[in-house]
């Protein structure tokens, strides 16, 4: 008996998942895999709200956004299983293996070909020999030179069409800190309007991107933790290589990162922290764990947390954060662990 492969396993996991998400939320797009930024975190939240457990948005682009090679680890598999209704995995596995029928083919029986006899005709008539046959030359016509051409024509407009709408290059992007003049090496979200199709979302955590286009221009869109939303005007007529786009910085995210895991002194820190957060800001740590999900602090237990001197601060990651009236009203960040 056929048995269904991993990846439609885990597509049919997809779609319990983005049901369960849909009873009682909305997003940008009903395909999961084209979710992004305020999507990705309401998901988020409504997984840790039903399972208590969370999901990172590293794995969710990893296996809701990309080709995966193989199945996620069997704890993510239970988490998920878990939100979409489901005791976990294996109950998952035994209703979806039990249910697939191989297709039957049919059989037939061969049938008796009967073999019928040719017969020829009887009588044959032949023509005296005395008889000539008179042949009539037919006049030249310039039929077969119109055809030609006809073809040729033909043949040169169907390259054209095929050059015009199949052919693609690939063009490669890099983006800049327009600051440091240096490589983007956060998380960065593009996003590639392409007329007549679904926008192209591309996502990287190296500074560079590529991609294939049969347009010479189109818009692209950069969205990133760190950097400032905005759209560009690309123009890839005049493509010669390898370009660059300079992205500008959020100062706000970056100044709150940046005294989040200074080692400057701790009053100094915690003065320019307290300047920068309203107080009733709220505040999310994130933990990617099957034990905790999302905790809430306060002001006051975000700035001591971040204040004290430890090793741990290294891995501090924001993950999102709101500015309103030039206070930062909302900081949803994490702290990295050892992961194997």
């Amino acid at each position: 008996m056929n048995r269904i492969s991993e990846i439609e396993l885990f597509n049919l996991l997809k779609k319990d998942v983005s049901r369960r998400y849909f009873e009682s939320n909305s997003a940008s797009s009903p395909d999961i895999s084209e979710w992004k930024g305020q999507d990705i975190v309401t998901f988020q939240e409504d997984v840790f709200e039903k399972t208590r457990s969370s999901v990172s948005e590293k794995w969710f682009y990893t296996y809701f956004k990309s080709e995966f090679k193989k199945l996620p680890r069997i704890d993510m598999l239970n988490l998920l299983t878990q939100y979409a209704g489901y005791s976990g995995w294996s109950e998952f596995l035994i209703k979806h293996q039990k249910g697939f029928n191989p297709i039957e083919t049919e059989t037939f029986s061969p049938e008796i070909i009967e073999k019928e006899e040719i017969s020829l005709p009887e009588k044959t008539e032949i023509l005296p020999e005395t008889q000539k046959i008179e042949y009539k030359p037919k006049k030249k016509t310039r039929v077969f030179p119109i055809v030609l051409y006809s073809f040729l024509a033909l043949t040169l407009t169907s390259a054209a069409v095929y050059f015009s709408f199949f052919y693609q290059r690939t063009y490669e992007f890099c983006f800049v800190d327009s600051d440091r003049n240096s490589t983007v090496t956060e998380p960065i979200e593009i996003t590639i309007e392409r007329q007549g199709f679904t926008p192209l979302q591309l996502f990287t955590e190296k500074g560079c991107v590529e991609f294939s286009s049969k347009e010479d221009t189109l818009l692209m869109t950069i969205n990133s933790t760190y950097y400032k939303k905005d759209t560009f005007k690309i123009n890839l007529h005049q493509y010669q290589g390898k370009e660059t786009i300079r992205l500008e910085p959020d100062d706000y995210k970056v100044m709150l990162r940046h005294y989040s895991k200074s080692s400057q002194s701790v009053k100094e820190r915690i003065k320019m922290l307290d300047e920068m957060i309203a107080n009733d800001a709220l505040i999310y740590q994130v933990y990617d764990n099957e034990y905790f999900g999302v905790e809430v602090l306060s002001k006051k237990q975000y700035i001591n947390l971040v204040s004290l001197p430890t090793s741990s601060l290294k891995n501090f990651t924001l993950i999102e954060a709101e500015r309103k009236q030039g206070k930062i009203v909302k900081i949803k960040f994490k702290i990295h662990s050892d992961e194997n």
